[in-house]
């Protein structure tokens, strides 16, 4: 068959996603009619109502929780305040439903790994070599029953007090982490959109890949979709194989990805080995492979 490689317009990447949706759909029991993502932002001021804390939680279309951000201004380190901020996301998480929350977030520079073991969190893989020259570690905990939530940690709340935050908050406590942390793995770059699309002969769509080098150099696919009917014939094969090399030619030196248990075959042909191994409903995979 022949087709056209193209970069998508900004009208393709709606269509990709609902395709993507739809696949996901098949191996998600947990997937719910009409849902939408929906972020939490906590924090916590000083008396000038400065941040000096917070962290933001994020509740997929699936009811999984995740932590996106979680930053202690280092003068208020150690009196409980990174504790308690994730005791709060917790007990949203478990209000929503949610049976268990992830913490993807954890760079090894940021030694915030030991504070969500103590809080019950467990280690289910890492990533390698990534930002270059660290390593980045996925906790999860399980939101058993209200007792095992509120029971993490005692911690003394004298002195502060945990308030909703707004969207704009959550871009500050980003902002902060940033700043404490930027130094150690600094982004080299802005992030670059690899989205492509094969097209026919009549300008249909008939695969697509939703994907970028982020300033750490790492080629992330995001979601990648070939028409049912023209499936097993090695165009998704190809499609991967053309980000990847204008992927290289930005600069990366590796690619990440995440694939729900059935979809992991295809990305292992090409090359990208386990990090994760998320055992739940969804199974899915965190997978990498080095240039």
């Amino acid at each position: 068959m022949r087709y056209d490689i193209k970069t998508c317009e900004d009208s393709d990447i709606g269509f990709l996603w609902d395709r993507f949706d739809e696949v996901f759909d098949e191996f998600s029991p947990l997937s719910k009619e009409n849902a939408e993502e929906e972020l939490y932002v906590y924090k916590i001021t000083d008396e000038d109502g400065c941040i000096i804390g917070g962290c933001v939680l994020d509740i997929d279309e699936t009811n999984i929780a995740e932590f996106v951000s979680l930053w202690v201004d280092e003068r208020y380190r150690r009196r409980g305040l990174g504790t308690a901020l994730i005791m709060t996301a917790e007990q949203k998480a478990k209000e929503k439903g949610c049976s268990e929350i992830i913490n993807a977030f954890t760079f090894d520079f940021q030694a915030a790994r030991p504070l969500f073991e103590e809080l019950g969190y467990k280690l289910i893989g890492i990533a390698e070599d990534w930002p270059r020259g660290h390593e980045n570690y996925t906790l999860v905990k399980k939101l058993d029953d209200a007792e095992k939530c509120a029971s993490s940690g005692a911690v003394d709340k004298t002195g502060f007090e945990i308030m909703p935050g707004t969207e704009e908050d959550g871009e500050t406590i980003h902002d902060a982490l940033e700043a404490t942390y930027g130094s150690d793995a600094p982004r080299s770059h802005p992030y670059i959109d690899l989205n492509k699309k094969f097209v026919d002969n009549e300008g249909n769509m008939i695969a697509g890949c939703i994907a970028g080098v982020s300033g750490w150099d790492a080629l992330h696919i995001d979601m990648i979709w070939v028409k049912e009917d023209l499936r097993r014939q090695g165009i998704g094969t190809e499609l991967i194989g053309e980000v990847e090399r204008e992927a290289k030619e930005s600069g990366a030196y590796l690619s990440r990805t995440g694939a729900v248990g059935p979809r992991a075959p295809f990305f292992e042909r090409s090359g990208y080995s386990v990090n994760v191994i998320h055992e739940g409903e969804p199974e899915w995979y965190d997978m990498q492979k080095k240039f």
